[in-house]
């Protein structure tokens, strides 16, 4: 039997690179949305003045606020554009050839924050596919995929950093 990658013709993907986004401009109200989603009450994400009292130059965001700040491309799609599973697009699923087609759950992530993200700034995403794996275990062939996303500012400034892996298996056949 040879390997699910192979099949599905993925590894030529690893190096693939996910089409740049950026955001619309971030709003000190979402900001505070954010934030109070959270239940962060820290002054810095509500009161201008406290942030520029510290070594912020304005209003910032929390540090996890940086996946918001651009939105995931190609998400807001009418229901009926959606797929069976709710979804029409999904960080670190690559946009390859039956993505879709196999289960996926989030296997991890890490986050590398460098520089706040500001009420007015314009956020960029920029990604790609950095490495592709399988595993055969006793439920079956699972598929690895690692992708990495720089976050940077309308200067060009990195944000972030934010590595996702994502675990993908053949759907299971629903018994009759």
């Amino acid at each position: 039997m040879g390997s699910l990658l192979e099949e599905l013709g993925w590894k030529n993907f690893i190096g693939h690179e996910y089409p740049a986004h950026t955001g619309e401009p971030v709003l000190a109200r979402d900001i505070r949305r954010y934030a109070l989603a959270i239940d962060d009450d820290n002054p810095i994400f509500f009161d201008e003045a406290a942030a520029k009292a510290g070594r912020h130059k304005g209003l910032t965001a929390p540090l996890n606020y940086i996946s918001w700040s651009v939105g995931v491309p190609g998400a807001e799609k009418a229901t009926k554009d959606l797929g069976e599973d709710g979804l029409s697009s999904f960080v670190g699923i690559p946009n390859i050839p039956n993505a879709f087609s196999l289960g996926w759950v989030r296997g991890g992530e890490e986050l590398e924050f460098f520089k706040p993200i500001y009420a007015n700034d314009r956020v960029t995403v920029r990604g790609r596919v950095t490495n592709m794996a399988e595993k055969v275990g006793k439920s079956g062939t699972l598929v690895f995929v690692t992708s990495e996303f720089t976050y940077t500012n309308q200067n060009d400034e990195k944000l972030a950093t934010h590595v996702v892996t994502m675990i993908a298996s053949p759907r299971k056949e629903e018994a009759e």
